[in-house]
């Protein structure tokens, strides 16, 4: 019999669509000028602002990601019954698009910031 050489240690696989991004990270994990990472085309430039406006005009319905979502009761949450949990004011509606004055970048009522 032939005697075996040492066994390779196992590459972990890299998952070129995990950034290691999870609630116990925080911001100074990558060197913003030496990332781990290479940011996705999809993620800058053209086919960002493609995807934004995309999205604008066709958005994704929601309640077929996540469901309808109940409101809260905030008695439930308070634990006290004021008559201000029940009325609306106009800070609450939310049915029309942003006022015709707002700023436009890309042609839609707000703009991507660039660093």
């Amino acid at each position: 019999m032939t005697p075996q050489g040492p066994k390779r240690p196992k590459i972990p696989s890299i998952d070129p669509d995990n950034y290691g991004m999870d609630l116990n990270s925080d911001d100074s994990t990558d060197d913003e000028s030496n990332p781990r990472k290479a940011i996705p085309a999809w993620a800058s430039g053209a086919q960002l602002s493609q995807a934004v406006i995309h999205q604008y005009y066709k958005p994704p319905n929601v309640d077929a990601l996540f469901g309808v979502i109940k409101s809260p009761k905030l008695e439930n949450i308070f634990y006290k019954n004021k008559p201000r949990y029940f009325k609306r004011t106009s800070s609450a509606v939310w049915n029309s698009p942003p006022f015709p004055g707002a700023k436009v970048g890309l042609g839609l009522p707000y703009s991507l910031k660039k660093f």
